[in-house]
């Protein structure tokens, strides 16, 4: 505790040190502002001094004190009377997009609790028969597509129960353990980048877009990030079996047990039905135009209303994620309402130019990939796609097209950094089981990531 105290101590001097030398060098006293908490932000998410929610309940708290500015110090005036609203930094917390997380959750709550998530892993895995090439891709669609509707995490770990029967018959030196191994979490890494709801950094770039006036329904992220999915998954597969190739030809049966109460039950139905009918919804937003986070409130009123969900299955919700998305979402009200980006745009004006469009966007998708191979994929995203906006605008003025390929690709290269164990939970999860050494993780995880950052730029020739 002493330690983490004495942390949060340097840094606050160093931030303090750094504002005073950027209003000596002339910069506009909103900008040194908000580059501070910026930077101060960067740093706890990357040290966590603190945990990254109250980071970011922190950077919330310090955009209200400094620019909404309730307390009325002359200091923080941008100008008389024309400091921005208390709401316009809380509208954060309650931004559509967390709330489309939300009902992402709540929906995958009820499939846990009703045996739904297993039913359909059962399901689809037997389709793909005994051969165990056959048994690896099986486990790794069911693991991807499972983890396009519910927490990766959560279902890296289902998955990997289901998988203990395989392990027990396995040969203890066979080399094909470490495909199935690494095959799950790596799927489940790949798969939350196909619908706004697989994973963070997807509603973190969704949320900013909207911000800029430009919406994506979930149908149409599904287009392109679908795709890339498909075609990673295949990537993945084909390298873990040319890594760790079977000795001989294995049969693989795969045993499952039924779901509690069976798929007649009253419990699972309704959940089905809930879950199907919003899907459903997210995909025709175009045809009744209710918004993706309004659709999403309904789970959370009819799983309570049928008795699927009770309050202690609400509080076990993900709520440190939510807010952890918010925190990145302050941050870009951050710089719009302290003009942090027209000062950033107007820096690099002079040595930027539409030429240089495929340099910015693989410049931030490697570093969203590098840094996320170290720290949250989250934190990650966080800290780039505010810029990516005043940066992409610069380039290519006026072309929506650009921007939204350069959110959708930092989000993705985000996601899929899975070179090592502490990059993302489904890693650690698969780590924590043993069988495989970092090592096998880097030699596997490291091409696939590049590989995403290879599609991401295929696709700047292909849309733009």
């Amino acid at each position: 505790m002493k330690q983490k105290l004495i942390s949060i101590l340097i840094i606050l001097l160093c931030l303090s040190g750094l504002f005073l030398v950027q209003l000596w060098l002339g910069v506009p006293f909103s900008v040194s502002l908000m580059l501070s908490i910026f930077t101060l932000a960067g740093l706890f998410w990357i040290l966590e001094p603190i945990p990254g929610y109250a980071t970011s309940i922190l950077i919330l708290f310090l955009e209200i004190l400094f620019f909404a500015n309730p307390i009325g110090l002359p200091l923080f005036k941008f100008t008389e009377g024309k400091n921005p609203a208390v709401s316009v930094f809380l509208s954060s917390i309650a931004d559509s997009s967390i709330i489309l997380f939300l009902g992402g959750f709540v929906l995958a709550k009820a499939s846990v609790k009703t045996g739904l998530d297993r039913f359909l892993a059962n399901r689809v895995i037997r389709k793909f028969g005994t051969k165990s090439r056959r048994v690896l891709l099986g486990f790794m669609f069911t693991t991807a597509f499972i983890s396009m509707w519910m927490s990766n995490t959560a279902t890296t770990a289902m998955m990997i129960a289901l998988s203990y029967p395989l392990f027990q018959i396995l040969p203890e030196k066979e080399p094909f353990r470490k495909a199935l191994l690494l095959g799950i979490p790596f799927a489940a890494n790949i798969g939350g980048v196909g619908t706004p709801i697989g994973s963070p950094p997807n509603i973190i770039a969704m949320s900013l877009l909207r911000q800029q006036g430009i919406s994506v329904s979930f149908g149409t992220w599904m287009m392109f990030a679908v795709p890339l999915v498909v075609l990673l998954l295949l990537f993945a597969w084909f390298l873990l079996l040319k890594l760790f190739p079977e000795n001989g030809s294995l049969e693989l049966t795969v045993e499952f047990t039924e779901p509690e109460g069976g798929a007649q039950s009253y419990s699972f139905r309704t959940t089905s039905i809930i879950f199907l009918g919003t899907v459903i919804l997210w995909f025709t937003e175009s045809l009744h135009g209710i918004p993706a986070g309004v659709i999403a409130l309904l789970p959370l009123i009819l799983f309570p209303a049928f008795g699927i969900l009770n309050e202690k299955d609400i509080n076990s919700l993900e709520w440190s994620v939510l807010l952890l998305i918010a925190g990145g979402i302050a941050i870009g009200v951050g710089l719009q309402q302290s003009g942090m980006g027209l000062w950033f745009s107007d820096i690099l004006k002079p040595i930027t130019k539409p030429e240089y469009a495929i340099n910015v966007l693989f410049l931030l998708c490697t570093l969203a990939l590098l840094l996320s191979t170290f720290m949250s994929n989250t934190a990650a995203t966080n800290l780039l796609v505010p810029f990516a906006f005043p940066l992409s605008m610069l380039i290519l003025p006026g072309s929506q097209e650009y921007l939204l390929e350069v959110c959708l690709g930092i989000a993705l290269s985000a996601s899929l950094a899975m070179a090592l164990p502490v990059s993302t939970p489904p890693n650690a999860i698969a780590y924590a089981v043993g069988g495989f050494e970092i090592r096998d993780m880097i030699k596997a995880g490291l091409p696939i990531g590049l590989f995403g950052l290879l599609l991401t730029l295929i696709g700047y020739f292909i849309f733009l």
